[in-house]
């Protein structure tokens, strides 16, 4: 199949195409994957918020209405499902460790231990952020992405999203800063 712009593609899914629906997912799914990982902290909780969202895309591709970049759209979605999902679970954490892990040089353990210390630090501090900031420092510090998409995909203004970004900040260093001493 040749490669279409994504509204283009989106399109033949709201005609019910499956291949450009299967093309969809195969472009979306890696990225997505990880942006859900990172809010639930459970690999096969991702796995079925992933799913669940590209059911919700087949099913709901007639709403889309094109305000918003498909990309935004579908991420908008699977933020919603993610957030259902953690309200069940009354839990607001995802584990950062791994990726600092991967940071930590094994050729000075003091170095290591003190990178591994910091990690706990940060993961701990994330349980303490709102949903809103939780999603929106995700989004920010891990898929680097800009206010504006963020803020798109939360259903808020960009300052509102900067708000967020800032107060969850202040939270984060507010717990390291009571930890440290």
């Amino acid at each position: 199949m040749e490669k279409h712009s994504d509204i283009e593609l989106f399109k033949k899914v709201q005609a019910r195409d499956s291949r450009a629906f299967d093309q969809l997912m195969r472009e979306y799914s890696p990225e997505l994957n990880n942006f859900i990982l990172r809010i639930v902290s459970n690999t096969e909780d991702a796995q079925d918020i992933l799913q669940d969202t590209f059911v919700r895309v087949w099913e709901k591709s007639h709403q889309f209405k094109g305000k918003s970049s498909v990309k935004t759209w579908i991420f908008r979605i699977a933020i919603n499902l993610a957030y259902t999902h953690l309200k069940r679970r009354k839990r607001w954490s995802f584990s950062v460790i791994e990726d600092f892990k991967a940071l930590v040089s094994g050729s000075d353990p003091v170095k290591a231990t003190e990178k591994e210390f910091d990690a706990t630090l940060l993961e701990k501090s994330l349980v303490f952020l709102t949903p809103r900031q939780h999603s929106v420092v995700v989004a920010r510090i891990y898929k680097d992405l800009p206010f504006a998409q963020i803020s798109e995909a939360l259903g808020c203004s960009e300052n509102a999203a900067k708000v967020h970004f800032h107060e969850g900040k202040k939270r984060i260093e507010t717990y390291i800063k009571k930890q440290v001493g």
